[in-house]
């Protein structure tokens, strides 16, 4: 077999495809919002609360803790623009006000960082913020948001990161958690934009639920982009194994998803047993504030603000588990601190179950229940442990374990507070107590091989060593080869770079179809990827063989080795590696993206090459 240029050319294709795929994220992740202004009539259009996460409510997203009450407000950024809020210190446990950018995201401008907690905020002269001094709640106070910000100023956030374009749309949040007598007892600030000095004070915007969220919520650019409501569809997801356990680790801090940098979460990942099982979650309880009432910060004795425990479907948006009781009543998949139950050294247990066994678990003594879903009870869950504002002397709370994904790592620091899981015949629970149940769960060792539910560490080191590797091995042919074989004509050069460009073209259309298509995804899971992945392999098996087949330089055809099945072995197993890229992608429009894009371009190379080559 004659060794041509052209496929020395190509064997350097894998590593531009591997520089195209980070290229590719790069501008998938970096690639900037388009600017989208929102304005809004009235003041705070959008309430996220108990009341609106009905079983089907499409604002039922991102690990909603339903103890808590948020309200959203829409603002545009402007040159010269300001937002007064003057409100009242609520009734409750916690409160906070803050600012994001347009991809949802805290920022921070000359210093100042775009959140203010409760007892950080001033109290207007005349009255008593109470979480600086024993006092009832209703006092008043006045933040200011504005673009220009300086270190020393009081009750001022910055409205928008420094450089943000006029028009872009940010959000302002405003936080309660554990009001006393639900969101209709708390008193909302009011908002008051002034711009070039003329002010204009909005009024309350009416109650909002799934059905009247305003259209100026969806042209946020990272509320488009994920939420139902504003018509996206939720990735479909599989239940994987029955009784499937991921313990609790800490999960790399990502960006977007407005979090509330008070809190830190532990979360795990779970499917239920098929028979009948239930699941035991057991850990000493750091301790909390009582009550509902805000009390001075930070307040002897206590550990924590605030810590909660919530079910949720762990499938996108990641709604909490709603199920509707007899009597018109729903149980929220949460528990916050004071719904807890305690055994005498201070230790909580939760049980997980269905609604069939609820009367049962009910009944044991120091046992909190957590339902199953009643409409999807074989899905996969997460389950998420918040920490809120740890006491500087609590070494042990979530926020001092390291965010690496490995339970070990959470175990090591958080000791009798880890909360490990395991799962346990009800009839043992209730005969025996937790602790038999739990001594099939040791506390995760730091050489366990354990992954978390969001980034699947194992299966991903996989396809990044195959990548790594194939890229590798196409490296090591192009230095092997190079110098031998005739020269390419300029025609093959052409040629050669339109399949690169192709290439490129169908990585990045591969990865924005994963990213942002999520309809088009393929079910499947760690199935799904295990094909993927042996498709891929094969490929780049292909390929070495018909690289290692031997041949003459005289015999432009040989007949031996892949030869015997296909013409061009080589260009098959480049198409297949890639193919089986976008079945790992687990999306249909990627797997056609990087199975017929190149293709194309190879049938033109090959017509090129027989235009070109010499015949025998």
């Amino acid at each position: 077999m004659r060794i041509r240029k052209p496929l020395v050319y190509l064997s350097a294709l894998a590593v531009v495809i591997a520089v195209g795929i980070s290229l590719a994220v790069v501008l998938i992740i970096s690639r900037p919002s388009q600017p989208q202004p929102v304005t809004s009539g009235c003041a705070w259009p959008v309430a996220l609360n108990q009341a609106t996460l009905t079983e089907n409510s499409q604002v039922n997203v991102s690990n909603p803790d339903t103890a808590a009450d948020y309200w959203i407000m829409p603002v545009p950024v402007e040159q010269g623009l300001s937002v007064t809020l003057a409100g009242r210190y609520p009734n409750s446990r916690y409160m906070s006000i803050a600012t994001y950018d347009a991809d949802g995201s805290p920022f921070t401008t000359n210093g100042i960082a775009s959140a203010l907690t409760d007892y950080r905020i001033a109290p207007d002269p005349g009255s008593v913020n109470p979480w600086q001094h024993k006092a009832a709640p209703g006092g008043s106070y006045t933040v200011t948001l504005r673009s220009s910000v300086a270190p020393g100023q009081v009750n001022t956030l910055p409205l928008a990161p420094a450089g943000t374009p006029s028009g872009t749309t940010d959000v302002i949040f405003y936080r309660v958690y554990a009001g006393h007598g639900g969101p209709g007892q708390v008193p909302l600030p009011t908002i008051t934009l002034t711009r070039n000095g003329e002010s204009r004070q909005l009024s309350q915007c009416p109650a909002s639920g799934q059905d009247q969220i305003p259209k100026s919520y969806c042209s946020i650019p990272w509320v488009a982009k994920g939420a139902p409501v504003c018509g996206v569809t939720g990735r479909a997801s599989t239940s994987g194994a029955a009784g499937t356990i991921v313990p609790f680790a800490r999960d790399p801090i990502g960006t977007g998803g407005t979090p509330d940098n008070d809190i830190a979460y532990l979360s795990a990942t779970v499917v239920p047993p098929r028979n009948g099982d239930v699941l035991v979650i057991r850990a000493q309880a750091p301790t909390a504030p009582s009550g509902t009432a805000p009390t001075p910060w930070p307040e002897p004795g206590t550990d924590l603000r605030y810590w909660s425990l919530c079910i949720d479907l762990a499938k996108p948006p990641v709604p909490v588990v709603v199920n509707r009781l007899p009597g018109g009543t729903a149980d929220y998949g949460c528990r916050y601190d004071n719904q807890v139950a305690l055994d005498r050294s201070g230790y909580y247990t939760f049980v997980i179950g269905t609604e069939s066994q609820r009367a049962a678990i009910e009944r044991i003594p120091g046992a909190t229940f957590l339902p199953f879903s009643a409409a999807q009870p074989a899905q996969r869950y997460k389950l998420n442990m918040r920490n809120m504002l740890a006491e500087r002397d609590f070494g042990e709370a979530v926020q001092d374990a390291p965010a690496n994904g490995r339970s070990a790592s959470a175990a090591a620091v958080m000791g009798p507070y880890y909360p490990r899981i395991a799962s346990c015949p009800l009839a043992t629970l209730a005969a025996s107590g937790p602790a038999v149940c739990m001594r099939a769960s040791a506390p995760p060792s730091a050489n366990a091989n354990q992954t978390t539910s969001s980034g699947h560490t194992i299966p991903a080191l996989i396809f990044i060593c195959a990548i790594a590797g194939w890229a590798a091995g196409e490296a090591w042919q192009v230095l092997r080869r190079r110098g031998t074989g005739p020269a390419a004509t300029s025609a093959n050069r052409a040629s050669l770079l339109i399949v690169a460009l192709g290439a490129i073209v169908a990585v990045a259309i591969a990865i924005l179809a994963a990213a942002e298509v999520p309809a088009t995804s393929v079910p499947g899971g760690l199935i799904t990827f295990g094909i993927g992945l042996l498709i891929m392999c094969s490929g780049i098996f292909l390929r070495w063989w018909s690289v290692k087949t031997p041949g003459h330089p005289d015999q432009p055809v040989t007949n031996t080795g892949p030869y015997r099945f296909t013409r061009h072995p080589s260009y098959l197993g480049f198409i297949l590696a890639l193919t089986g890229i976008g079945v790992v992608l687990d999306n249909w429009l990627s797997i056609a993206a990087l199975a017929l894009i190149p293709l194309i371009s190879l049938i033109y190379l090959i017509q090129t090459e027989k235009k070109h080559s010499p015949r025998p």
